[in-house]
């Protein structure tokens, strides 16, 4: 399914991701009020922690961050950083020629030891954002792909990388890209991770997006799927009075009621969980836990 007229009525902020730096990446985000990451974060590394308790910490989680931009949600789950930490440390002391910016990066994430003992895989379409977070670590793997066009499909070593995923983590890109994209990722997700539970998966989505399709895919591949009850995420505000209006006119004609919450100025997602049928009960109770 696209998502074209859904798309068409967000804010395009694509330009912001062909910088070698994430500068103006982070601070239009700041500027708009982005809180996802934020809000998604405590979820997220709760399935680390479950993951760790299932398998045994001699095993580490790999997680695979879709959307993951310049690896701002290894920065929130592996390295423990808040956005506002993010948003300050590249407002005033990153320096923004690329190389610097890189060393400034990795010296900051090593002053302290990472928050949870994991592997961050992440993929998205901008090369300029992976090339970065590669380089300053932020990634311990990278892929810069687009899956989303017809006959890209991920390469023997990409295949491997997903293989090797337990848990994938997504805030907000799924909409953006859709089961075209999941499928080729799926088909692979887990295949060769050690530990006998997972994979598992943990994702937001914005309210405006139908997500019947998406819940297809993941059944199409053996995973359950659901959302978690009574977990709505502040994504970020909107844009300006169009992109609101346009918004709310979707969520009405899908019968969505946005009262108290898109109503109130912010786009808003779902929380949803996916995982094996037999194991995914186990990942649902620890997401309820968390609310």
């Amino acid at each position: 399914m696209s998502y074209t007229k859904e798309n068409n009525v967000k804010a395009d902020f694509n330009s912001i991701y062909t910088e070698p730096p994430p500068h103006k990446y982070i601070s239009t985000m700041a500027e708009h009020g982005y809180r996802i990451g934020e809000k998604a974060r405590p979820y997220f590394q709760s399935a680390v922690q479950l993951l760790e308790e299932l398998n045994g910490e001699a095993l580490p989680v790999q997680m695979l961050d879709l959307g993951c931009s310049y690896g701002i949600g290894s920065a929130l789950v592996k390295y423990g950083c808040s956005f506002d930490e993010l948003t300050a440390f590249y407002s005033n002391r990153a320096p923004t020629e690329f190389s610097s910016c890189c060393d400034a990066t990795r010296m900051w994430l090593n002053v302290v030891p990472p928050a949870c003992n994991i592997r961050c895989v992440g993929l998205d379409s901008s090369a300029p954002a992976i090339d970065f977070a590669l380089h300053s670590r932020l990634l311990d793997a990278g892929i810069s792909r687009d899956y989303e066009l017809a006959g890209v499909v991920p390469t023997q070593n990409e295949a491997a990388w997903f293989q090797n995923c337990n848990l994938l983590v997504s805030t907000g890109a799924i909409g953006y890209v859709t089961e075209q994209t999941l499928a080729k990722i799926l088909c692979h997700l887990g295949k060769n991770h050690s530990g006998e539970y997972g994979p598992f998966v943990v994702v937001s989505i914005l309210r405006m997006f139908d997500i019947q399709p998406i819940r297809e895919v993941f059944w199409q591949f053996g995973l359950d799927f659901k959302p978690v009850p009574g977990v709505y995420l502040p994504q970020r505000r909107f844009i300006d009075k169009k992109e609101e209006r346009e918004v709310l006119k979707i969520l009405g004609e899908r019968g969505v009621d946005s009262r108290g919450l898109e109503d109130n100025g912010e786009l808003y997602c779902r929380l949803y969980v996916a995982g094996p049928e037999h194991q995914l009960h186990v990942l649902f109770d620890q997401m309820i836990q968390e609310m």
